[in-house]
């Protein structure tokens, strides 16, 4: 018993490390996109303010996004290109 006793550091410090990677996600449809000031509308009325507003410059309504919220309370923004229409205007 006593011999396993020094993994317990190392697994506690596996598990800390593991949870400060951690973020939170979210699939939605730009409803409007601000590249001023920041904020991002989906449809549905979730409204987000994104951590750099330049993210939102190439957003148009309709597309598909990802939004990551970080353990540091940053909120990133990206295209969902695994979404089959996504990039198509027709």
């Amino acid at each position: 018993m006593k011999k396993h006793l020094y993994l317990l550091p190392l697994a506690g410090l596996l598990l800390a490390s593991g949870t400060a990677l951690a973020a939170e996600t979210m699939n939605g449809v730009v409803a409007r996109a601000d590249p001023y000031t920041g904020e991002l509308v989906l449809l549905g009325g979730a409204n987000i303010q994104v951590s750099d507003p330049s993210v939102l410059r190439h957003l148009a309504p309709g597309e598909h996004v990802i939004i990551t919220r970080n353990d540091n309370d940053t909120i990133g923004v990206q295209v969902d290109s695994s979404y089959s229409g996504s990039g198509s205007s027709n």
